[in-house]
């Protein structure tokens, strides 16, 4: 049996409130990069996590959130301890969703600041032919 990504990661996720969504990663040697600090890649998988989930609680029964767009700014470096990443969206359309995450570490110090767009489909993807599509809403 296989482990999710998520479960290979070590991510934690909280419930949250319509909107919101909070996901935690108590840090491992493995999530270090070359320089010796916790690598950029982990930081981006935390905010996608928790990003999407808090965008996902927005969709109708039958759609999907996927993401097509992410920005992050690397405020500060981290170690040790635990990762917190707190995501909301901030506007909700028809097709598309735009959600700010925030990256903290313990004791509540910046880390990253995130913001994502995520499409709105009206069905889920399937693999076809090698590719993948799907329909946004109002397509």
């Amino acid at each position: 049996m296989s482990q999710t990504f998520d479960a290979l990661v070590g991510s934690e996720f909280e419930p949250g409130a319509d909107g919101v969504a909070t996901v935690h990663l108590t840090l491992r040697d493995e999530h270090h990069g070359v320089h010796g600090f916790v690598h950029g890649g982990v930081l981006c998988t935390l905010a996608h996590q928790s990003a999407g989930a808090a965008a996902y609680s927005r969709c109708r029964n039958g759609q999907q959130a996927v993401m097509i767009e992410m920005k992050i700014n690397f405020l500060d470096a981290s170690w040790s301890g635990t990762l917190h990443s707190r995501s909301e969206v901030v506007r909700q359309g028809g097709r598309t969703s735009v959600v700010e995450t925030r990256i903290t570490g313990d004791g509540g110090a910046a880390r990253a600041l995130v913001v994502s767009t995520f499409l709105i489909l009206a069905r889920p993807l399937q693999e076809r032919g090698g590719s993948s599509s799907s329909t946004p809403l109002g397509s």
